[in-house]
């Protein structure tokens, strides 16, 4: 288990959590960014359909939050190339770090980007390379997923391949 720092809430690392319909996803995810914040993270709020006017104003406007679309940071196909993905999110953490914050923590709604056998394929091939990417970096992420949109066999391969997995 990954220890949560002081002052922190939520353990540190590469996350799964398998969540039920947006309110509760919304709600999960203003708290663990909250956290980042506390500890001087910059925080990343990524999904289908993100309305940046359900955050902080503040946040925004000094850039401690960025909401982005998943097609914005994954692509519009939803086939996620791994070697890529890795250079954007190292891409990330280096702007975030030459401006002063600790690291990043991302937390992403994810059901769109596993909806298909191939987009499943190769999210699972990002699952692999984020964490490599997650262990050696200042970067925490919970990786999200909507059981109500994810078939049972699906969601358990998927909480299976994050090192630390949190209940609903």
């Amino acid at each position: 288990m990954n220890r949560s720092p002081a002052g922190s809430r939520w353990p540190r690392g590469h996350l799964g959590w398998a969540y039920s319909g947006l309110p509760e996803f919304e709600g999960r995810a203003a708290s663990f960014l909250a956290d980042g914040h506390v500890l001087g993270e910059r925080q990343i709020f990524i999904c289908d359909d993100p309305h940046a006017g359900r955050w902080p104003k503040d946040l925004l406007e000094c850039g401690d939050l960025l909401v982005h679309s998943t097609a914005e940071l994954y692509g519009e196909s939803r086939v996620v190339d791994a070697t890529a993905q890795g250079a954007v999110f190292q891409s990330i953490l280096d702007e975030a770090r030459a401006l002063g914050y600790t690291g990043i923590r991302v937390v992403a709604d994810n059901t769109s980007l596993t909806s298909t056998p191939e987009r499943l394929e190769a999210w699972m091939c990002w699952e692999e390379e984020a964490d490599m990417l997650i262990q050696r970096r200042p970067i925490t992420g919970l990786c999200a997923f909507d059981r109500t949109r994810t078939a049972p066999a699906t969601l358990k391969a998927l909480m299976d391949v994050h090192p630390e997995t949190l209940a609903a």
